[in-house]
């Protein structure tokens, strides 16, 4: 998001229809309200440790994975200093730290934060990845966009569609990876379809809105391009085949490695999950390892005059042209 000061930011973004169109402008609104939460609330000034300046690390070893039932071990052991709450509720929404967790223990392990305690493997809470755009206002804290989004199913009905099936609205480093793994998967027998790609933040929240179950999350790697939603066979969890077939591609897909070494990932269990199409792959530049990384980059965010966004930069649709949104 470049060197503009929170107040004066501005993001380049592409068109693919005409910035007068119904769909010009939906997708400007889109970005738009994302570059303003990336950025934070300039106005909260500088923050700084409390006390005599205390250097305690909150290391991520005590609140990674989960445990034996897939509950989230969670940072309440943490001695969180005042500051450290402040800074963590100010640029990332956090009301209570303890809830904070990383979601895995391999290296591409991210920072979440549950807005209710899951007590149970299939007790579905929602989570959201630190540091990620979305359409938490600032200021906001998770649980208060909630309630927000929740009771707002109308507002977010017009982006309902605002989202891209194309691979090359993939982040660049992305799209050839998905290429070549859709194109070895389907040469080992699996019957693919691409439903999405590129999401925005404004669809995401359509999603929760509509309710059902369809999100967990406000968040997501499809609006930075490192997510796509694969349909395999008819689609149909309910027939026999098409089940057996869809949990066969999610155990291929995450066992079958890139030309980088890396390999996709999915949501949950090959054969249990509330998000069967979802294949993604992260990026170590995007989100948190641990509540230090994400105290340190709320510290620069949140400081007068920084150029820091608090939340990583979107990735945006490579088919769309020049235009600026302030």
């Amino acid at each position: 998001m470049g060197g503009a000061s929170p107040e004066r930011e501005s993001v380049t973004i592409s068109l693919s229809s005409a910035p007068g169109s119904d769909l010009g402008r939906t997708i400007i609104a889109s970005v738009a309200l994302a570059a303003t939460v990336a950025c934070g609330d300039s106005t909260l000034g500088n923050f700084h440790r409390a006390g005599s300046g205390s250097t305690d690390s909150l290391l991520a070893a005590g609140y990674e994975g989960v445990d034996s039932r897939g509950i989230p071990h969670y940072a309440t052991s943490v001695d969180f200093s005042s500051d450290d709450a402040r800074v963590l509720r100010a640029a990332y929404g956090i009301e209570d730290p303890h809830r904070l967790y990383v979601s895995d223990s391999t290296e591409e392990g991210l920072l979440k934060y549950d807005t209710q305690v899951k007590r149970c493997f299939t007790c579905y809470v929602n989570s959201y990845r630190v540091g990620y755009v979305s359409v938490r206002r600032p200021g906001e804290s998770w649980e208060e966009a909630e309630r927000r989004v929740k009771g707002s199913n109308r507002t977010f009905a017009p982006y309902a569609n605002l989202t891209s099936s194309s691979l090359n609205d993939l982040d660049p480093d992305v799209a050839p990876l998905a290429k070549v793994m859709l194109d070895d998967a389907r040469r080992a027998g699996f019957r693919l379809r691409v439903l999405a790609t590129w999401r925005s933040p404004l669809r995401e929240a359509f999603l929760m809105a509509e309710g059902a179950g369809r999100t967990h999350t406000l968040t997501s790697n499809h609006s930075y391009g490192r997510a796509l939603d694969i349909v395999v066979d008819d689609g149909n969890l309910r027939r026999p085949r098409t089940r057996s077939d869809w949990i066969s591609f999610r155990r291929w897909v995450t066992s079958h490695p890139t030309v980088t070494g890396e390999s996709f990932r999915i949501l949950g269990h090959a054969d249990s999950t509330w998000d069967w199409p979802h294949v993604e792959l992260p990026s170590p530049k995007i989100g948190f390892r641990s509540v230090d990384e994400a105290v340190a980059r709320g510290r620069e965010c949140l400081s007068a005059g920084s150029a820091v966004p608090c939340n990583f930069q979107p990735h945006l649709p490579a088919s769309l042209n020049h235009q600026t949104v302030r």
